[in-house]
């Protein structure tokens, strides 16, 4: 992502609204937005060099931000649909590591799962991706 396009995104966070899921009969709560989760969807071209194709770009309220930088949840987000779901560790049959797991198709748009993609970003040891920081990664 370039800085205008930050700036740019970060001037109008004034304006956006937290696009997760809260749970059932929550849909009309416009939680003010704090931040914006970042998913850069891509391929390696060496050890060195990545290729960004594209960038989901997701706003979120500080609960959820604070969520997805937890151990308490995992978020399962569809990027074909933007839907998301709310996982609790603790009561989970599986043991999940991510804080999220990106999904490619999910049952609320497509009958085909077209596959998974974890949040692991060698920098930041598995932690979610957040607008405000990626300066910070950059300057390091």
């Amino acid at each position: 992502m370039h800085e205008l396009d930050r700036l740019v995104l970060l001037a109008n966070l004034a304006e956006e609204h937290c696009e997760l899921n809260h749970g059932p009969k929550t849909s009309h709560l416009k939680l003010p937005a704090v931040d914006y989760l970042v998913q850069p969807f891509g391929y390696s071209m060496s050890d060195i060099e990545e290729v960004s194709v594209r960038e989901v770009v997701v706003p979120v309220c500080i609960d959820c931000a604070g969520a997805l930088q937890g151990n308490d949840w995992t978020l399962l987000y569809c990027f074909e649909c933007n839907s998301s779901q709310w996982i609790s560790r603790r009561f989970a049959r599986l043991r999940y590591r991510h804080n999220v797991l990106w999904l490619r198709g999910c049952p609320e748009c497509s009958g085909e799962f077209g596959g998974l993609y974890f949040s692991d970003v060698k920098a930041l040891v598995d932690a979610p991706l957040f607008l405000t920081r990626l300066q910070d990664i950059a300057a390091a």
